[in-house]
């Protein structure tokens, strides 16, 4: 006879919370209880990302994801918003001059966050280059090879997805963490009122509020979308690095 639960549902499978599942759901419940989280959304022209990409192909045979092009985006509007590059720890606020980036990816069914280190620090081809080693390894078991720590401000991508929109929860004791949902090509009105098509991805920031306010988020997504419209210079930003 088919298993019932208490209501008369037939079960098809009872499994233990056990595993990565299990520690996901540890950290997500004790982010959202323990965290009072905000989120922002913004939809911004990707037109010019676009073309760069397709440039950068053309051009020179390097073919780079929008996933690596929107985490280089994220450190370079990081870098503007420091304020976001921290951590709220024992009654204190960190704040990290490393811009280190956790970049939320799901490998072989399981959720992975390898560890981006120095992400200022790169240009949009070093940054591709080392994310494609680091899923590598992680597809084939290396997670020796690969830094799971260390991060200090998150990126969710679900660009590839049918998701318009997400509200990404952070990763404590991070204070902020970067959502990217699907591109959508959708008719809009240019500076003639003539209507035309661009291409609009949504954006989402979503911050620990015991750290900063919403004015952070909007000065996130004003810099996001200043990287966005000129990628020819920003992909190929470094930070310097500071004094010793």
């Amino acid at each position: 006879m088919a298993q019932q639960d208490e209501l008369g549902r037939l079960i098809r499978e009872v499994k233990p919370l056990e595993g990565m599942r299990k520690v996901i759901a540890e950290r997500m419940t004790f982010s959202k209880h323990e965290y009072p989280q905000g989120t922002g959304q913004v939809r911004l022209n990707v037109d010019k990302m676009i073309a760069f990409r397709k440039e950068l192909l053309e051009k020179k045979g390097i073919k780079v994801s929008f996933g690596d092009l929107y985490v280089k985006a994220a450190a370079c509007a990081l870098e503007e918003n420091m304020a976001l590059n921290a951590s709220r720890q024992k009654e204190q606020i960190i704040y990290y001059e490393d811009i280190n980036l956790t970049v939320q990816a799901t490998i072989n069914g399981a959720l992975m966050e390898p560890v981006l280190e120095h992400a200022d620090r790169k240009d949009i081809e070093e940054i591709s280059a080392e994310l494609k080693k680091t899923y590598d390894y992680i597809r084939r078991g290396k997670l020796m090879r690969v830094k799971l720590e260390g991060g200090t401000f998150s990126v969710s991508n679900l660009g590839a997805s049918l998701i318009d929109s997400q509200q990404p929860f952070i990763s404590p004791p991070q204070g902020a963490i970067f959502g990217i949902s699907r591109n959508c090509r959708v008719p809009v009105f240019n500076e003639n009122d003539e209507v035309v098509p661009a291409n609009l991805t949504t954006f989402a920031l979503t911050i620990d509020h015991g750290l900063c306010d919403g004015a952070e988020v909007v000065s996130f997504f004003a810099s996001l979308d200043k990287v966005l419209q000129d990628p020819w210079t920003w992909m190929y930003h470094k930070r310097p690095a500071p004094e010793e």
